[in-house]
């Protein structure tokens, strides 16, 4: 009936329940609609979190991303926690260090930290392919990762070292598995493939 759960959440949530006292929550509500927007609410958090590791997270992220700004800063630790959650679900990751999310700079952070996981990443993986260098006549990315994993992860010590990156990327960076840094590596490799080769084969170029 529902084409997500998302809008499941959205639907369920705008049916007001009678143990709520609504009076007392419209005083507290921006404009008088609580059980509207506490629905709103969980559908942009849950566009958020239930789509990280999927193909359409980047369009479902970017839809909501500016709506959520203007929630308190208690309101969106709920969305941080989830995404930490999720992520920790879906890529078998939690990051080294307890995160603080007391303020809107740290909640930034895990900000950040998803976006880089799931599509902003484009910088950071071409800059290793490029130092990588591989034959472009015969690259096959995903063969090429298999037979050079320790090469690949010795580039991105180096780039972590080299770089000013935000504390939990550099923390993803340097503590992740490495078999599953390799296959994240690789993974978002593919979805790059055209955009890397360009670049290695324009490297080439300017060395002559």
């Amino acid at each position: 009936m529902f084409e997500s759960k998302s809008l499941k959440i959205l639907l369920g949530n705008s049916i007001e329940e009678p143990e709520v006292d609504y009076d007392d929550a419209e005083v507290q509500s921006e404009v008088g609609l609580p059980v509207e927007e506490e629905a709103l609410r969980e559908y942009f958090y849950v566009s958020i979190s239930d789509n990280i590791g999927k193909k359409d997270f980047k369009e479902e992220y970017n839809s909501v991303k500016n709506d959520i700004v203007r929630y308190s800063t208690k309101q969106k630790q709920v969305l941080a926690q989830s995404i930490l959650k999720q992520i920790d679900k879906e890529y078998d990751f939690s990051p080294s260090l307890e995160v603080d999310t007391n303020s809107d700079s740290d909640l930034d952070e895990v900000y950040k930290f998803v976006e880089f996981i799931e599509f902003d990443h484009e910088d950071f993986i071409i800059a290793i392919w490029s130092v990588l260098n591989p034959d472009t006549n015969s690259l096959r990315l995903e063969k090429y990762c298999e037979q050079n994993q320790y090469k690949i992860i010795s580039e991105i010590e180096e780039y972590v070292s080299g770089h000013e990156l935000p504390w939990m990327i550099a923390d993803f960076l340097r503590t992740y598995n490495k078999e599953n840094i390799i296959s994240w590596f690789c993974e978002k490799s593919k979805n790059l493939r055209s955009l890397i080769l360009l670049n290695l084969i324009e490297g080439d170029e300017n060395e002559w």
